[in-house]
């Protein structure tokens, strides 16, 4: 039982703070550590959580954005088979997806476990947490510092362009932006969605194109750990932990869905700062608690159970 409750608030976490630009990674890192939950982190049998909880959130973005996919899907086809880009509406949609997902595609598969394991102390994670406030902050003022002046925030968005006006070189820089979400603490849809508001999108298209690109980099998250899970680790997933595990994935399946929904609805004239705000002073409080813990000044009561 306390391996579920355990897992299910996990699922919460992963399905909220994944799309969130807020880091997912940071906060799996933060909580579980202020919540002395290490021994559990580091078990055998958490490759089965992390793998379902990747999945469940990709699942909710796959569906959210299912007609898109279906349509991006069919442009491929169209466009490979035909040489134009301008075979199918979405042709030149696709093929900016493709161009974004190769740089973090590349530098994921060499730098992820390198980069976790360097970077996975709570104070470390919680400065990078900081600085992702920081870079929020900063792509909204530069953001404010190029709106027209003197009209509401729905025509000030309007002002700005869709996905499609995306050049090939920008979308290739948006994408590889994401990387520095390796670093736990920086957000993905965060950074990604700063590189898109610097391309000139508005904030609304700028998390489509923020979530579909983060849609094939969460499920190849997930599906790459699955030969591990099935084969080294295979002997230490019990049947509680298969059955934490599915409702974790659930759990974060629908977290994640009713985040993108409320995303897409906030970002059609929202910002990214209070998002930065959060970032900063979490980042900021979590260090104060963790720094003196590193120096061994004190310890916290409950850890390691």
């Amino acid at each position: 039982m306390d391996e579920l409750i355990k897992t299910v608030f996990l699922g919460v976490l992963q399905g909220v703070a994944e799309l969130f630009p807020i880091s997912s990674l940071g906060h799996t890192v933060l909580i579980p550590a202020l919540l002395g939950w290490n021994t559990f982190i580091q078990s055998d049998s958490f490759l089965a959580i992390v793998v379902t909880l990747h999945l469940g959130t990709a699942a909710a973005l796959v569906l959210f954005y299912w007609r898109d996919w279906a349509a991006l899907v069919r442009a491929f086809f169209k466009t490979a088979l035909t040489g134009r880009l301008d075979a199918d509406p979405q042709g030149k949609t696709i093929w900016l997806l493709i161009v974004g997902t190769i740089p973090v595609g590349l530098l994921g598969l060499f730098l992820e476990k390198p980069l976790k394991q360097l970077f996975a102390s709570p104070v470390l994670v919680a400065a990078f947490l900081c600085c992702n406030g920081a870079v929020l902050l900063v792509g909204e003022q530069q953001r404010r510092s190029v709106e027209p002046r003197g009209i509401d925030r729905v025509k000030q968005e309007a002002a700005f362009q869709t996905v499609n006006d995306l050049t090939f070189i920008q979308a290739f820089f948006i994408g590889a932006v994401q990387a520095f979400a390796l670093l736990p603490g920086i957000s993905r849809s965060g950074v990604t969605m700063v590189a898109s508001l610097h391309a000139r999108l508005s904030h609304e298209e700028a998390l489509r194109f923020t979530f579909l690109l983060a849609t094939p980099v969460i499920t190849l998250a997930g599906l790459l750990e699955v030969p591990t899970l099935l084969g080294t680790h295979a002997h230490a997933v019990s049947h509680a932990t298969q059955l934490a595990a599915l409702v974790g994935g659930l759990v974060a399946f629908a977290a994640a869905l009713a985040s993108v929904r409320w995303l897409t609805r906030y970002f059609q004239v929202g910002r990214l700062t209070p998002f930065a705000y959060y970032c900063f002073f979490a980042g900021l409080i979590a260090f104060l608690i963790f720094a003196p813990i590193t120096l061994g000044y004190f310890t916290l009561p409950w850890a390691n159970h």
